[in-house]
């Protein structure tokens, strides 16, 4: 039995496992996996709770979960989990979308702090961490978010790797190599870690992956353009290639840990959709054909250099039980190509530490109370330079400080976190015009959790929350034209602190070989800040013909409402000494919309080419949030062949029509993205990994996803009339452990 296949206590703890654990304590034959489904800890969780411990907004995947949906980035890897979707930029970039929310609300993590990319300035940006050697990856919702920041509203995306050992590896010696190669863009990849024991307290990690993949096919014309062309089966310009590599050193005592790491990433891919800014109009170029045949389509060549240092001391004993520390530093460079031409380039510069404090146990009354107190600071300088840059320079210095209490007894758990926060966002050169601004703002989060275990295996909870979020940089400085979307961006100065009440229910339970979970949501927003088209095509300054004006965007703010559920279920049928059978089911629905209606104009920081833009009022009316994802079905049927150690999983994904889109501004005569109804479509995958008989640390592997080659645009991508998502593709891997 795979027992990190999807541990999933947020809407079933354990989904299909725990009924694969319930059977094993009635047979002798599987309790070695009922005692490894025990010791899952969800390293995330502010307590670091087991996963049977845990019933609210939590979702883990094991390596073996993590080999089986591998995909190029971590929003296309993550996309089938319960409330999760991607934005899709292609298979170069696609960050994780929860629940509806993405962007700055989602905060992505590599081993408890940032991964110091700027995937949060546009959906174009990729997620600078490497999923071919994570171990864990772990998806958070509730009260457990506010020990990362205030920027966590939506979720909590955590990647956990061994660059920096934390344990002895058994026997000196830990490897884990992974190679595969997909047929529906003839890509290769080929990755692995290894642990090894210096001494007896020194442990030395080196782990490296390497991928490459041309244009992905399709069935049919990825766009009317392609179709005007006669390009057709593969969508142009999306191929990727990418190499990472980390070595780290750790000394291993018996009271604690002390390590460090180096890790390097770079690579190039491409954004399928994407547009260069055409000349002026009545300027002459004798080189203009010749310039137009070199430049060509976008590509991003990125690099960044990555160093982290953490520790960990256990005292046992006194007030604190285990105090720890993550300290990482990056430099993060992003350059966009027009063909072999630099067009604008991107640095990041950025450092985060967190350290925090857990508490011992102590008996209060009827039962116990423990908890945890912590801080973090971070500073990112963050540049752009090019003729194409839409968001100037600036810096961003950000403290926290956190708490939670948690208090048990019988069948209850009660846990209350806070949150206070400061931002401070400047730059130098507002609006690109060499003007300062600063924007500094206090936020206060907090949260409520209540569970109940109503009988063994039935637990019900609640999770109450208040969240005040801070505008970024990014919502507030942006301001030009944007190759990668095909856009003009705009920022806006004046915007205020949004602030989010959440409300979460949650049901699960275990009865013999049947379990069902459900997790219900409501959140409401004052001054929600999104972005949106506004119903301008830039012209003014004619840096793009009349006729081909760009879709103008903008943040703004209006109160909204986010609303939805998901639901999960699973049933072992027949678990013989030969044979285990089971089902598996998942139904997730997201909605948003704002309550009021909003109107972008009069913007402080609009330069002098767009100050048409400023001065000209476009009222978008109240109505459905833009990039929301469909109503969407997963059913699976899980066959285990205990002699081979093998499985087969057979799959269907349903995504329903998405016709609840964002709303154009009134007199709006050009379809633009986040407003472009998407059809329905359905998925059939199958997933067999066997292992080599004789050779227990090999296992072969083949997966099939789309297998019927349906054509399938995804509503949460900015290039949804650009880039379809991938037809049929057979990837066949082989996994080897010592």
């Amino acid at each position: 039995m795979d027992t990190t296949r999807k541990l999933s206590p947020a809407s079933l703890l354990l989904l299909g496992t725990t009924m694969a654990a319930a059977q094993a304590n009635e047979t002798d034959t599987n309790t070695d996996d009922a005692a490894v489904i025990d010791e899952v800890i969800v390293r995330s969780s502010p307590l670091q709770s087991s996963i049977r411990e845990i019933v609210l907004g939590t979702t883990v995947l094991g390596r073996d979960e993590i080999i089986r949906e591998l995909d190029s980035t971590i929003g296309q890897t993550l996309a089938s989990q319960p409330g999760v979707s991607s934005t899709f930029f292609g298979p170069g970039a696609s960050r994780p979308i929860i629940r509806g929310l993405g962007a700055d609300r989602i905060r992505m993590l590599s081993n408890d702090i940032s991964t110091f990319d700027v995937s949060t300035a546009s959906g174009d940006h990729l997620v600078a961490t490497e999923m071919a050697t994570a171990e864990q990856v772990e998806i958070l919702r509730g009260a457990a978010t506010l020990r990362y920041g205030q920027n966590a509203v939506g979720g909590v995306v955590n990647v956990f790797d061994n660059r920096i050992p934390r344990s002895r590896p058994e026997n000196g010696f830990e490897l884990d190599v992974n190679a595969s190669h997909s047929t529906v863009d003839d890509g290769d990849s080929i990755g692995g870690s290894a642990n090894v024991s210096v001494t007896d307290n020194v442990v030395f990690h080196i782990s490296g992956n390497d991928r490459d993949a041309n244009e992905y096919e399709i069935p049919g014309f990825a766009s009317e353009e392609a179709e005007e062309e006669g390009v057709e089966g593969i969508v142009e310009n999306s191929q990727s290639e990418a190499t990472s590599g980390t070595a780290g050193l750790s000394w291993l005592g018996e009271q604690g840990y002390l390590g460090f790491s180096v890790g390097l990433q770079e690579g190039r891919y491409g954004l399928p959709g994407g547009k260069k800014k055409e000349e002026e109009e009545g300027e002459e170029d004798p080189l203009a054909e010749e310039e137009e045949e070199e430049e060509g389509p976008i590509n991003i060549d990125f690099e960044q250099v990555r160093f982290d240092l953490d520790g960990e001391y256990n005292f046992d004993d006194g007030l604190v039980k285990l105090a720890k520390f993550r300290f990482g530093l990056a430099d993060y460079e992003h350059t966009e190509f027009a063909g072999d031409e630099p067009e604008t380039s991107y640095d990041n510069e950025e450092w985060e530490l967190r350290a925090e404090a857990f508490l011992n146990s102590s008996d209060y009354g009827r039962g116990a109370i423990t908890g945890i107190v912590g801080l973090t600071i971070g500073d990112r300088e963050f540049a752009a330079e090019g003729e194409e840059s839409f968001i100037p320079r600036n810096d961003q210095f950000r403290l926290g400080v956190f708490g939670l209490g948690q208090y048990s007894f019988d069948s209850y758990i009660f846990e209350a976190s806070a949150r206070i926060d400061r931002q401070e966002n400047e730059t130098d050169n507002l609006a690109f015009e060499g003007t300062s601004f600063s924007d500094t703002q206090t936020t206060f989060s907090a949260a409520f959790t209540g569970i109940y275990e109503m009988s063994e295996g039935t637990s019900v909870g609640i999770n109450l929350a208040r969240s005040e979020r801070a505008p970024t940089p990014e919502e507030l400085f942006s301001n030009g034209f944007h190759a990668a979307t095909s856009a003009v961006e705009i920022g806006d100065v004046n915007l205020d602190t949004e602030v989010a009440n959440s409300v979460e229910l949650s049901f699960k339970t275990t009865t013999g070989a049947f379990g069902f979970g459900a997790n219900v949501y409501f959140i409401d927003y004052n001054d929600f800040i999104f972005q949106s088209p506004t119903g301008d095509l830039f012209e003014e300054g004619e840096p793009f013909p009349a006729d081909e004006g760009l879709p103008v965007f903008a943040f703004q703010q209006a109160d909204a409402e986010l609303y939805g559920f998901e639901l999960e279920a699973d049933y072992l049928a027949v678990d013989s000494a030969d044979f285990r059978l089971s089902f598996d089911g998942q139904f997730d629905l997201a909605r948003g919309e704002t309550t009021e209606s909003t109107t972008f104009g009069g913007i402080d920081n609009v330069r002098d080419d767009f100050t048409p833009l400023g001065s000209n009022a476009a009222t978008v009316a109240a109505g459905n949030l833009p990039f929301f994802p469909p109503t969407r079905f997963l059913g699976g049927v899980n066959i285990d062949y205990k002699p081979w150690n093998s499985s087969l999983r057979l799959e269907v994904q349903h995504a329903g029509d998405q016709d609840r889109v964002g709303v154009a501004p009134e007199g709006s005569e050009v379809e633009l993205p986040g407003t472009i109804p998407t059809d329905s479509y359905t998925f059939v995958n199958v997933y067999l990994s066997v292992q080599v008989p004789g050779a227990e640390n090999v296992t072969l592997s083949l997966r099939g996803r789309n297998l019927t080659d349906e054509f399938a645009r995804s509503s949460t991508s900015f290039l949804t009339e650009a880039a379809p998502l991938p037809g049929r593709d057979l990837r066949f891997g082989v996994n080897v452990r010592f």
